[in-house]
């Protein structure tokens, strides 16, 4: 297997990682967060521009037809260039999921002004007790004379904020064995109805908390007109927490560049902190963390077409091993800088709030660790080898 970044991989990862030390600077990170802002107008169009927006969507829908690898080469860079703009929620996991079931008239609506960086989408699916388990999901939607009748309430709304349209999931019904169907419903954020709490979140982004009050929506703003799509949601989740485990990997790489670069600088007793045995021993092991969730998050993403088992046991793994390798990475950065580094003056204290939230979107740590193990506990995997391929006999 060929793990080399193809040419345009190569182009694209050169290009995201130039413009950002060019356009987006600590400084203007800090500008962006002391504004109370985190999201960037001029910014996010020029991603538009360079159609790093467009990336991951296919070309039928007129985006750049890429992958999983593509979007990984983008959120690693804004992962460690701090950026705040919502990539992953809104075009990896809004943008994918239209782009995936939407008909041709909601693809042309909503993905054109979303590639163009005109408009922003929102996936409004979490819920105080739902996250993966769709069987949770309390949102409804009932049908009226001329549409649909929604009610429930949303938490933690990755780029909810600036959001002109909200994707919505919501039980339809009940299916043949007695389960809820659940389908996506595309609602715009002035809806009447739809109501907004809107808050920080610990590395300065943006979140909010959506209240659906007897929203009325036309028929067609079901997404693809499928009353059941959780496999696609499901799938939509998988691509935004691999995408994010790429986020940390660029957050973690830059922690530990940081931290081998102060301890160059700052002199001990005559000497560099980088001369000392002890230090060199925890950098390394902080160096050999970063190398393993690469290896993870690499894995994750190259399992995403994979049988849904794999995928799960791939991007559920990769995010519980990240979650807990890039707090040892963070801590250890905090340590050896001394306790400057908590200080906002500081890019380092924003790396380790950023793999904080990490560690708590689309599924926590601990979520993740427990849906791990319930799939590599099924005796068809526990048969089968993690090295075997999946197209192997």
């Amino acid at each position: 297997m060929n793990l080399n970044y193809s040419d345009d991989q190569s182009m694209l990862r050169e290009s995201v990682q130039r413009f950002l030390r060019e356009k987006h600077s600590f400084d203007h990170f800090r500008r962006i967060e002391a504004a109370g802002k985190a999201h960037d107008v001029e910014l996010w169009r020029s991603f538009a521009h360079f159609g790093w927006l467009s990336v991951s969507i296919s070309e039928a829908h007129g985006g750049l037809g890429g992958g999983a690898v593509e979007s990984a080469i983008v959120s690693e860079a804004l992962g460690s260039a701090l950026v705040l703009e919502p990539y992953v929620p809104s075009a990896v996991l809004a943008g994918g999921l239209v782009d995936q079931l939407g008909t041709e008239a909601q693809c042309d609506a909503f993905l054109r002004p979303l590639m163009e960086g005109t408009a922003l989408m929102a996936f409004a699916h979490d819920e105080r007790a739902a996250g993966h388990d769709l069987s949770r999901i309390a949102t409804t939607a009932v049908r009226t004379d001329s549409g649909y009748r929604i009610d429930g309430a949303k938490v933690m709304v990755l780029g909810g904020v600036s959001a002109d349209t909200f994707l919505v999931t919501a039980k339809v019904g009940s299916s043949a064995d007695g389960s809820s169907k659940i389908g996506v419903f595309i609602v715009p954020a002035n809806a009447k109805g739809v109501l907004l709490s809107s808050f920080r979140t610990a590395d300065g982004g943006e979140a909010a908390d959506v209240q659906l009050n007897g929203v009325i929506i036309d028929a067609n703003a079901l997404l693809g007109g499928r009353d059941d799509v959780s496999d696609a949601v499901l799938l939509a989740l998988d691509l935004a927490a691999a995408a994010m485990c790429w986020d940390a990997v660029g957050a973690m790489d830059a922690l530990l560049a940081a931290t081998v670069a102060f301890t160059k600088q700052r002199v001990q007793f005559s000497k560099p902190l980088s001369s000392f045995q002890a230090l060199q021993h925890r950098m390394a092991e902080m160096a050999m963390k970063c190398t393993e969730a690469r290896a993870t998050a690499l894995l994750a993403s190259l399992s995403l077409e994979a049988p849904t088992a794999m995928r799960v046991r791939a991007v559920s793994g990769a995010k519980a091993k990240i979650g807990r390798v890039s707090r040892h990475v963070a801590q250890e950065s905090i340590q050896l800088h001394g306790a400057m580094g908590f200080s906002d003056e500081l890019p380092v204290g924003w790396w380790f709030k950023r793999l904080f939230v990490f560690e708590n979107i689309y599924g926590s740590t601990s979520e993740h660790l427990e849906r791990y193990r319930q799939v590599v506990t099924q005796p068809a995997l526990q048969a089968d080898s993690l090295l075997r391929s999946p197209a192997a006999p």
